[in-house]
Protein backbone atom coordinates (compact mmCIF):
# COMPACT_ATOMS: atom_id res chain seq x y z
CA UNK A 1 0.00 0.00 0.00
CA UNK A 2 1.77 3.26 -1.11
CA UNK A 3 0.62 6.72 1.32
CA UNK A 4 1.61 10.13 -0.50
CA UNK A 5 1.12 11.17 3.22
CA UNK A 6 0.12 10.70 6.21
CA UNK A 7 0.11 12.47 9.28
CA UNK A 8 -0.73 11.94 13.15
CA UNK A 9 -0.50 15.01 14.72
CA UNK A 10 1.12 15.26 18.65
CA UNK A 11 -0.95 15.78 21.27
CA UNK A 12 -0.81 15.66 25.18
CA UNK A 13 -2.12 13.48 27.16
CA UNK A 14 -3.20 14.18 30.88
CA UNK A 15 -4.55 11.64 33.01
CA UNK A 16 -5.76 11.33 36.88
CA UNK A 17 -7.22 7.97 38.42
CA UNK A 18 -8.72 7.91 41.88
CA UNK A 19 -8.50 5.39 44.08
CA UNK A 20 -11.14 2.27 43.47
CA UNK A 21 -13.37 2.23 46.47
CA UNK A 22 -15.89 -1.07 47.82
CA UNK A 23 -19.40 -0.84 46.17
CA UNK A 24 -22.47 -0.52 48.39
CA UNK A 25 -25.21 -3.02 47.73
CA UNK A 26 -26.84 -0.54 46.02
CA UNK A 27 -24.40 0.52 44.10
CA UNK A 28 -23.44 -3.51 43.01
CA UNK A 29 -26.76 -3.64 42.38
CA UNK A 30 -27.18 -0.73 40.30
CA UNK A 31 -23.99 -2.32 38.44
CA UNK A 32 -24.86 -5.54 37.88
CA UNK A 33 -23.64 -8.82 38.77
CA UNK A 34 -20.76 -8.80 36.08
CA UNK A 35 -19.51 -4.93 36.71
CA UNK A 36 -19.78 -5.64 40.71
CA UNK A 37 -17.65 -8.87 39.93
CA UNK A 38 -14.79 -6.93 37.80
CA UNK A 39 -14.65 -4.22 40.71
CA UNK A 40 -14.37 -6.78 43.41
CA UNK A 41 -11.35 -8.30 41.03
CA UNK A 42 -9.54 -4.92 40.51
CA UNK A 43 -9.67 -3.84 44.39
CA UNK A 44 -8.06 -7.41 45.67
CA UNK A 45 -5.79 -7.16 42.77
CA UNK A 46 -6.59 -10.33 40.62
CA UNK A 47 -5.45 -8.93 37.28
CA UNK A 48 -3.84 -10.62 34.36
CA UNK A 49 -1.45 -9.28 31.99
CA UNK A 50 -0.43 -10.90 29.01
CA UNK A 51 -0.85 -14.38 27.99
CA UNK A 52 -3.17 -15.45 30.89
CA UNK A 53 -5.47 -12.45 29.42
CA UNK A 54 -7.74 -12.43 26.28
CA UNK A 55 -6.55 -8.89 25.71
CA UNK A 56 -3.26 -6.79 26.80
CA UNK A 57 -5.31 -6.95 30.81
CA UNK A 58 -7.90 -8.55 32.06
CA UNK A 59 -9.29 -9.73 35.93
CA UNK A 60 -9.50 -12.91 37.75
CA UNK A 61 -13.08 -13.24 38.76
CA UNK A 62 -14.20 -15.09 41.71
CA UNK A 63 -10.79 -16.06 43.11
CA UNK A 64 -10.68 -16.75 46.86
CA UNK A 65 -8.16 -16.80 49.26
CA UNK A 66 -8.44 -20.34 50.95
CA UNK A 67 -5.30 -20.71 52.78
CA UNK A 68 -3.29 -18.29 55.20
CA UNK A 69 -0.78 -17.39 52.54
CA UNK A 70 -2.90 -17.30 49.71
CA UNK A 71 -4.60 -14.13 52.39
CA UNK A 72 -1.09 -12.91 53.16
CA UNK A 73 -0.54 -12.71 49.06
CA UNK A 74 -3.91 -11.45 48.35
CA UNK A 75 -3.33 -8.47 50.87
CA UNK A 76 0.44 -7.28 48.84
CA UNK A 77 -1.38 -7.73 45.64
CA UNK A 78 -4.31 -5.60 46.37
CA UNK A 79 -1.51 -3.10 48.20
CA UNK A 80 0.67 -2.92 45.12
CA UNK A 81 -1.99 -2.90 42.41
CA UNK A 82 -3.83 -0.48 44.30
CA UNK A 83 -0.69 1.96 44.16
CA UNK A 84 -0.31 1.51 40.58
CA UNK A 85 -3.29 2.63 39.38
CA UNK A 86 -3.88 5.79 41.32
CA UNK A 87 -2.35 8.64 39.92
CA UNK A 88 -3.03 12.60 39.77
CA UNK A 89 -2.44 14.87 37.14
CA UNK A 90 -0.46 12.82 35.04
CA UNK A 91 1.05 14.95 31.76
CA UNK A 92 2.33 12.69 28.88
CA UNK A 93 3.45 14.77 25.87
CA UNK A 94 3.44 12.05 22.47
CA UNK A 95 5.07 13.81 19.23
CA UNK A 96 3.95 13.62 15.83
CA UNK A 97 4.20 11.43 12.99
CA UNK A 98 5.12 11.94 8.89
CA UNK A 99 5.24 9.79 6.34
CA UNK A 100 5.78 10.62 3.12
CA UNK A 101 5.38 8.55 -0.34
CA UNK A 102 5.74 5.47 1.91
CA UNK A 103 5.09 2.13 0.79
CA UNK A 104 4.04 -1.09 2.78
CA UNK A 105 1.94 -3.37 4.01
CA UNK A 106 -0.59 -2.60 6.39
CA UNK A 107 0.86 -5.47 9.21
CA UNK A 108 3.83 -3.02 8.60
CA UNK A 109 1.94 -0.26 8.68
CA UNK A 110 0.42 -1.00 12.40
CA UNK A 111 3.86 -2.76 13.80
CA UNK A 112 5.47 0.75 13.05
CA UNK A 113 3.05 2.91 14.45
CA UNK A 114 2.50 0.35 17.19
CA UNK A 115 6.48 0.56 18.13
CA UNK A 116 6.46 4.53 17.81
CA UNK A 117 3.94 5.12 20.30
CA UNK A 118 5.39 2.24 22.43
CA UNK A 119 8.69 3.94 22.68
CA UNK A 120 6.60 7.57 23.14
CA UNK A 121 5.26 5.98 26.21
CA UNK A 122 8.46 4.72 27.65
CA UNK A 123 9.73 7.69 27.42
CA UNK A 124 6.82 9.10 29.60
CA UNK A 125 7.55 6.45 32.38
CA UNK A 126 9.40 8.43 34.49
CA UNK A 127 6.27 11.35 34.98
CA UNK A 128 3.85 8.93 34.88
CA UNK A 129 5.46 6.88 38.22
CA UNK A 130 6.48 10.11 39.40
CA UNK A 131 2.71 11.25 39.63
CA UNK A 132 1.55 8.44 41.49
CA UNK A 133 -0.05 9.02 44.76
CA UNK A 134 1.61 6.09 46.48
CA UNK A 135 5.00 8.39 45.73
CA UNK A 136 3.33 11.23 47.15
CA UNK A 137 3.21 12.51 43.66
CA UNK A 138 6.82 14.19 43.52
CA UNK A 139 6.11 15.62 39.74
CA UNK A 140 3.36 17.47 41.36
CA UNK A 141 5.46 18.87 43.84
CA UNK A 142 8.01 19.51 41.65
CA UNK A 143 5.59 21.47 39.01
CA UNK A 144 4.15 23.98 41.68
CA UNK A 145 7.58 24.89 43.15
CA UNK A 146 8.40 25.66 39.95
CA UNK A 147 5.05 28.23 39.17
CA UNK A 148 6.23 29.82 43.21
CA UNK A 149 9.67 30.79 42.17
CA UNK A 150 8.25 31.86 38.23
CA UNK A 151 5.63 33.60 39.93
CA UNK A 152 8.37 35.11 42.74
CA UNK A 153 10.59 36.29 39.96
CA UNK A 154 7.90 37.65 37.32
CA UNK A 155 5.56 39.55 39.50
CA UNK A 156 8.06 41.66 40.93
CA UNK A 157 9.21 42.37 37.69
CA UNK A 158 5.74 43.00 36.09
CA UNK A 159 5.39 45.45 39.82
CA UNK A 160 8.66 47.54 38.52
CA UNK A 161 7.49 48.04 34.63
CA UNK A 162 4.10 49.46 36.12
CA UNK A 163 6.14 51.66 38.75
CA UNK A 164 8.12 52.86 36.31
CA UNK A 165 5.05 53.37 33.54
CA UNK A 166 2.74 55.37 36.38
CA UNK A 167 5.37 56.40 38.62
CA UNK A 168 4.28 54.87 41.63
CA UNK A 169 6.90 52.66 44.19
CA UNK A 170 3.39 51.09 45.39
CA UNK A 171 3.10 48.65 42.45
CA UNK A 172 6.64 47.48 43.15
CA UNK A 173 5.84 46.37 46.94
CA UNK A 174 2.87 45.12 45.40
CA UNK A 175 4.40 42.38 43.44
CA UNK A 176 7.20 41.87 45.68
CA UNK A 177 4.28 40.57 48.17
CA UNK A 178 2.43 38.98 45.56
CA UNK A 179 5.51 36.83 43.87
CA UNK A 180 6.60 35.71 47.57
CA UNK A 181 2.51 35.13 48.45
CA UNK A 182 2.75 32.88 45.35
CA UNK A 183 6.23 31.23 46.21
CA UNK A 184 4.77 30.01 49.50
CA UNK A 185 1.21 28.76 48.48
CA UNK A 186 2.71 26.77 46.05
CA UNK A 187 5.83 25.41 48.04
CA UNK A 188 3.42 24.53 51.38
CA UNK A 189 0.51 23.62 49.51
CA UNK A 190 2.50 21.31 47.47
CA UNK A 191 4.35 19.75 50.56
CA UNK A 192 1.01 19.47 52.50
CA UNK A 193 -0.46 17.79 49.10
CA UNK A 194 2.25 15.17 48.59
CA UNK A 195 2.16 14.54 52.53
CA UNK A 196 -1.82 13.88 52.66
CA UNK A 197 -1.43 11.75 49.36
CA UNK A 198 1.23 9.43 51.34
CA UNK A 199 -0.97 9.54 54.21
CA UNK A 200 -4.01 8.47 52.49
CA UNK A 201 -2.56 5.40 50.89
CA UNK A 202 -1.14 4.42 53.86
CA UNK A 203 -4.69 4.53 55.49
CA UNK A 204 -5.92 2.96 52.29
CA UNK A 205 -3.30 -0.32 52.64
CA UNK A 206 -3.79 -0.35 56.32
CA UNK A 207 -7.73 -1.03 55.68
CA UNK A 208 -6.87 -3.52 53.30
CA UNK A 209 -5.12 -5.63 56.59
CA UNK A 210 -7.78 -5.53 58.51
CA UNK A 211 -9.32 -7.92 56.53
CA UNK A 212 -12.58 -6.49 57.09
CA UNK A 213 -14.50 -5.81 53.95
CA UNK A 214 -17.61 -4.10 55.79
CA UNK A 215 -15.38 -2.01 57.72
CA UNK A 216 -13.34 -0.96 53.94
CA UNK A 217 -17.00 -0.20 52.33
CA UNK A 218 -18.20 1.70 56.06
CA UNK A 219 -14.67 4.22 55.39
CA UNK A 220 -15.23 4.30 51.53
CA UNK A 221 -18.63 5.64 51.43
CA UNK A 222 -18.04 8.13 54.55
CA UNK A 223 -15.26 9.38 52.25
CA UNK A 224 -17.18 9.85 49.23
CA UNK A 225 -19.63 12.17 51.18
CA UNK A 226 -19.55 15.61 50.44
CA UNK A 227 -16.90 17.11 53.65
CA UNK A 228 -16.00 20.22 54.92
CA UNK A 229 -12.31 19.71 55.40
CA UNK A 230 -11.70 22.44 52.87
CA UNK A 231 -10.36 25.01 55.13
CA UNK A 232 -7.92 24.57 58.45
CA UNK A 233 -10.57 23.98 60.47
CA UNK A 234 -12.68 22.19 58.70
CA UNK A 235 -9.99 19.72 58.43
CA UNK A 236 -9.20 19.78 61.89
CA UNK A 237 -13.10 18.59 62.67
CA UNK A 238 -13.38 15.69 60.16
CA UNK A 239 -9.84 14.69 61.32
CA UNK A 240 -10.93 14.54 65.08
CA UNK A 241 -14.07 12.74 63.63
CA UNK A 242 -12.38 9.86 61.76
CA UNK A 243 -9.75 9.64 64.88
CA UNK A 244 -12.46 8.78 67.18
CA UNK A 245 -14.40 7.19 64.54
CA UNK A 246 -11.37 4.95 64.46
CA UNK A 247 -11.04 4.05 68.13
CA UNK A 248 -14.28 3.14 67.91
CA UNK A 249 -14.45 0.48 65.16
CA UNK A 250 -11.51 -0.65 66.71
CA UNK A 251 -13.32 -1.04 70.29
CA UNK A 252 -16.88 -2.57 68.50
CA UNK A 253 -14.86 -5.02 66.13
CA UNK A 254 -13.68 -7.05 68.89
CA UNK A 255 -17.41 -7.68 69.90
CA UNK A 256 -18.68 -8.13 66.66
CA UNK A 257 -16.09 -10.14 64.58
CA UNK A 258 -16.20 -13.31 67.12
CA UNK A 259 -19.87 -13.08 67.00
CA UNK A 260 -20.20 -12.62 63.48
CA UNK A 261 -17.67 -15.61 63.15
CA UNK A 262 -19.66 -17.64 65.71
CA UNK A 263 -22.73 -17.63 63.75
CA UNK A 264 -21.17 -18.52 60.10
CA UNK A 265 -18.99 -20.95 61.42
CA UNK A 266 -19.30 -21.90 64.69
CA UNK A 267 -16.35 -22.41 66.93
CA UNK A 268 -13.91 -21.76 64.19
CA UNK A 269 -15.28 -18.87 62.91
CA UNK A 270 -15.73 -17.39 66.74
CA UNK A 271 -11.73 -18.20 66.98
CA UNK A 272 -10.80 -16.27 63.39
CA UNK A 273 -13.17 -13.43 64.41
CA UNK A 274 -11.43 -12.88 67.87
CA UNK A 275 -8.01 -12.84 65.76
CA UNK A 276 -10.00 -10.35 63.20
CA UNK A 277 -11.57 -8.07 66.03
CA UNK A 278 -7.51 -7.89 67.72
CA UNK A 279 -6.06 -7.24 64.67
CA UNK A 280 -8.71 -4.66 64.20
CA UNK A 281 -7.83 -2.98 67.29
CA UNK A 282 -4.82 -2.40 66.41
CA UNK A 283 -4.79 -1.16 62.85
CA UNK A 284 -8.20 0.75 63.05
CA UNK A 285 -7.43 3.53 65.70
CA UNK A 286 -3.91 3.59 63.04
CA UNK A 287 -6.15 4.26 60.20
CA UNK A 288 -7.42 7.20 62.02
CA UNK A 289 -4.77 8.79 63.21
CA UNK A 290 -4.08 8.62 59.34
CA UNK A 291 -6.98 9.88 58.09
CA UNK A 292 -7.24 12.85 60.57
CA UNK A 293 -3.37 13.72 59.55
CA UNK A 294 -4.83 13.80 56.03
CA UNK A 295 -7.75 15.72 56.79
CA UNK A 296 -5.82 18.65 58.07
CA UNK A 297 -3.14 18.50 55.42
CA UNK A 298 -6.29 18.78 52.96
CA UNK A 299 -7.49 21.37 54.99
CA UNK A 300 -4.56 23.32 54.91
CA UNK A 301 -4.08 23.21 51.22
CA UNK A 302 -7.72 24.03 50.98
CA UNK A 303 -7.25 27.64 53.23
CA UNK A 304 -4.15 28.22 51.28
CA UNK A 305 -6.28 27.86 47.78
CA UNK A 306 -9.02 29.85 49.28
CA UNK A 307 -7.28 32.69 50.43
CA UNK A 308 -5.55 32.78 46.79
CA UNK A 309 -8.61 32.51 44.94
CA UNK A 310 -9.98 35.90 47.10
CA UNK A 311 -7.10 37.84 46.24
CA UNK A 312 -8.17 36.97 42.35
CA UNK A 313 -11.93 37.75 43.11
CA UNK A 314 -13.11 34.25 42.48
CA UNK A 315 -14.74 32.01 44.82
CA UNK A 316 -12.70 28.27 46.11
CA UNK A 317 -13.36 25.40 43.94
CA UNK A 318 -11.66 22.00 45.23
CA UNK A 319 -9.68 20.50 41.91
CA UNK A 320 -10.06 17.36 43.10
CA UNK A 321 -14.18 17.48 43.16
CA UNK A 322 -15.84 15.94 40.77
CA UNK A 323 -17.06 18.12 37.55
CA UNK A 324 -20.43 16.82 37.38
CA UNK A 325 -22.45 13.99 38.56
CA UNK A 326 -22.59 10.84 36.86
CA UNK A 327 -24.33 9.91 33.67
CA UNK A 328 -27.83 8.84 34.40
CA UNK A 329 -28.55 5.32 32.09
CA UNK A 330 -32.51 5.04 31.48
CA UNK A 331 -35.51 2.59 32.02
CA UNK A 332 -34.75 -1.69 32.82
CA UNK A 333 -32.04 -1.99 29.95
CA UNK A 334 -30.08 1.07 31.37
CA UNK A 335 -30.22 2.86 27.95
CA UNK A 336 -27.47 5.25 27.04
CA UNK A 337 -28.94 8.92 25.98
CA UNK A 338 -27.21 12.45 25.87
CA UNK A 339 -26.30 14.05 28.84
CA UNK A 340 -28.54 15.74 30.46
CA UNK A 341 -27.10 17.56 34.29
CA UNK A 342 -30.97 17.49 35.84
CA UNK A 343 -31.02 13.71 35.11
CA UNK A 344 -27.97 12.89 36.56
CA UNK A 345 -28.35 14.67 39.49
CA UNK A 346 -31.77 13.00 40.38
CA UNK A 347 -30.06 9.50 39.44
CA UNK A 348 -27.32 10.80 41.92
CA UNK A 349 -30.17 11.92 44.46
CA UNK A 350 -31.97 8.25 43.88
CA UNK A 351 -28.81 6.57 44.84
CA UNK A 352 -29.50 7.86 48.86
CA UNK A 353 -32.73 7.15 48.87
CA UNK A 354 -35.05 4.11 49.62
CA UNK A 355 -35.12 3.72 45.77
CA UNK A 356 -31.17 2.85 45.94
CA UNK A 357 -30.15 0.10 43.79
CA UNK A 358 -32.72 0.08 41.00
CA UNK A 359 -32.61 1.41 37.60
CA UNK A 360 -33.24 5.22 36.81
CA UNK A 361 -36.66 5.83 34.60
CA UNK A 362 -37.31 9.40 35.26
CA UNK A 363 -38.38 12.39 37.45
CA UNK A 364 -40.21 15.51 37.77
CA UNK A 365 -39.06 18.88 39.35
CA UNK A 366 -41.81 20.15 41.46
CA UNK A 367 -40.49 23.55 43.25
CA UNK A 368 -39.22 21.97 46.67
CA UNK A 369 -40.62 19.03 46.05
CA UNK A 370 -38.92 16.18 43.79
CA UNK A 371 -40.80 12.91 42.33
CA UNK A 372 -38.52 10.15 41.51
CA UNK A 373 -39.19 6.88 39.49
CA UNK A 374 -37.28 4.12 39.08
CA UNK A 375 -38.25 1.05 36.78
CA UNK A 376 -40.27 -0.16 39.80
CA UNK A 377 -41.64 2.47 42.15
CA UNK A 378 -42.52 6.21 42.32
CA UNK A 379 -40.69 8.06 44.78
CA UNK A 380 -41.97 11.69 46.13
CA UNK A 381 -39.39 13.77 48.03
CA UNK A 382 -40.16 16.80 50.16
CA UNK A 383 -38.46 19.92 50.70
CA UNK A 384 -36.60 18.63 53.67
CA UNK A 385 -35.61 14.99 51.73
CA UNK A 386 -37.77 13.18 53.59
CA UNK A 387 -40.12 10.21 51.64
CA UNK A 388 -43.53 11.87 51.54
CA UNK A 389 -45.10 8.56 49.16
CA UNK A 390 -43.19 5.60 47.82
CA UNK A 391 -45.74 3.46 45.59
CA UNK A 392 -45.03 0.71 43.20
CA UNK A 393 -45.79 1.12 39.89
CA UNK A 394 -47.40 -2.43 39.72
CA UNK A 395 -50.07 -1.34 42.27
CA UNK A 396 -50.60 1.54 40.23
CA UNK A 397 -54.54 1.15 38.64
CA UNK A 398 -54.50 4.45 36.86
CA UNK A 399 -53.65 7.90 37.26
CA UNK A 400 -55.77 10.69 36.51
CA UNK A 401 -55.50 15.16 36.77
CA UNK A 402 -58.51 17.06 38.09
CA UNK A 403 -58.82 20.57 39.79
CA UNK A 404 -58.77 20.15 43.37
CA UNK A 405 -60.89 23.84 44.22
CA UNK A 406 -63.27 25.58 42.50
CA UNK A 407 -60.64 28.32 41.91
CA UNK A 408 -58.42 26.48 40.24
CA UNK A 409 -55.46 27.57 42.19
CA UNK A 410 -54.42 23.57 42.76
CA UNK A 411 -54.57 20.95 40.78
CA UNK A 412 -54.13 17.15 42.03
CA UNK A 413 -52.22 14.10 40.51
CA UNK A 414 -54.80 11.22 41.70
CA UNK A 415 -53.25 7.72 41.76
CA UNK A 416 -55.28 4.95 42.08
CA UNK A 417 -54.28 1.32 43.64
CA UNK A 418 -55.02 -2.18 42.76
CA UNK A 419 -55.08 -3.11 46.09
CA UNK A 420 -55.35 -0.72 49.58
CA UNK A 421 -51.80 0.70 51.49
CA UNK A 422 -51.12 -0.14 54.85
CA UNK A 423 -52.84 3.15 55.85
CA UNK A 424 -56.11 2.50 54.38
CA UNK A 425 -55.70 4.64 51.35
CA UNK A 426 -56.29 2.81 47.94
CA UNK A 427 -56.26 6.72 46.58
CA UNK A 428 -53.12 9.02 46.72
CA UNK A 429 -53.07 12.87 45.70
CA UNK A 430 -50.21 14.82 44.82
CA UNK A 431 -51.31 18.79 44.54
CA UNK A 432 -49.44 20.78 42.42
CA UNK A 433 -50.18 25.03 42.06
CA UNK A 434 -48.37 24.69 38.46
CA UNK A 435 -50.84 22.54 35.57
CA UNK A 436 -47.86 22.08 33.72
CA UNK A 437 -46.20 20.61 36.55
CA UNK A 438 -48.87 18.64 37.40
CA UNK A 439 -49.41 17.99 33.53
CA UNK A 440 -45.72 16.56 33.18
CA UNK A 441 -46.09 14.25 36.91
CA UNK A 442 -48.89 12.63 35.71
CA UNK A 443 -47.41 11.69 32.06
CA UNK A 444 -44.34 10.17 34.24
CA UNK A 445 -46.03 7.68 36.01
CA UNK A 446 -48.49 6.66 33.54
CA UNK A 447 -45.30 5.67 31.35
CA UNK A 448 -43.55 3.80 34.54
CA UNK A 449 -47.07 2.04 35.18
CA UNK A 450 -47.27 1.03 31.33
CA UNK A 451 -43.45 0.06 31.39
CA UNK A 452 -44.17 -2.20 34.56
CA UNK A 453 -46.99 -3.39 33.37
CA UNK A 454 -45.69 -4.41 29.88
CA UNK A 455 -43.54 -6.42 31.83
Amino acid sequence: MYFGGLTFMPFTLKLSVAPAVALTSAQAALEGPEAGAIHAAVRKGDLLIGSQADGVLGVKIGSKNRTALAVIRGIFKSILVDSLLRCNDVSMNFSGLALRNHLSTIPQLKTFIFHHYLSLLKSNMPALLGSLAAFGNPVGLIRGFGDGVTDFVSEPVKGFKRSVKELDPTYVMDGVARGTGSLARHTVGGIVDSASLLTETFSKNMAVLTLDRKYAQRRDRFKAMPGTNTTFVGGVESGMGKFLRGVAEGVIGVVRAPMRGAEKRGVEGFAKGVGKGLLGLVVKPVIGISDAATDVMVGVKGSLEAGNNSQRGRSSVNNQSQIRPRRAFYGRDRRLRPYVFVDAISAAIMMRTKLAGENYLSHVDMGGRVAILSVRRFLLLGDDGETQLLIKLKNIKRVTLRQIDSNGIEWGVLIFLKTSRKNGNQVEVITSEDIEIAKELESKIKQGAALCGAE
